[in-house]
């Protein structure tokens, strides 16, 4: 099973090298991560101050991800238009764990730094900080699933 290292892991499922039991665990894996991240996102605007820049940051989580899963799949159909269900969800657990690492050192360094730039600003709830990583993080994890699944149709 691949966790970390998603070239390899693209280069399996290039010469579909993957065992029946490895692929089953990197569909479980990733459907479940992919569901648990679709349903608990909204959650998370239960258990804090909900303001303008919540919306936002809930609209551009939506729309960055559907043209992200969008174009992956047409980048897919351009290629070999093969399993791109699986494809997709087995590139879900290596990119989400580089991407839940990326985002929390991007948030450890950015609140200390926050703090000493502008002690005013409130961290109970959504600031521009938070919706400028949210944004970011989110195009550059779309960025890494397209850019993976055109190395799977070289």
């Amino acid at each position: 099973m691949y966790i970390w290292n998603v070239k390899g892991l693209v280069q399996a499922l290039k010469e579909e090298s993957l065992s029946s039991k490895s692929q089953r665990y990197h569909k479980i894996i990733g459907i479940s991560l992919f569901a648990i991240v679709l349903l608990a996102y909204p959650l998370l605007f239960l258990t804090e101050t909900f303001n303008i820049l919540d919306i936002i940051d809930m609209i551009s989580f939506l729309v960055i991800n559907l043209v992200g899963i969008y174009l992956a799949y047409k980048i897919n159909q351009r290629g070999d238009g093969k399993e791109f269900v699986f494809r997709y969800f087995s590139l879900y657990l290596p990119l989400t764990l580089r991407f839940f690492v990326l985002v929390t050192v991007i948030m450890i360094v950015g609140y200390l730094i926050l703090h000493y730039i502008d002690p005013s600003i409130s961290l109970n709830e959504t600031n521009w900080f938070d919706l400028v990583t949210s944004v970011g993080t989110e195009i550059y994890f779309n960025v890494l699933m397209i850019k993976y699944i055109k190395m799977l149709n070289k």
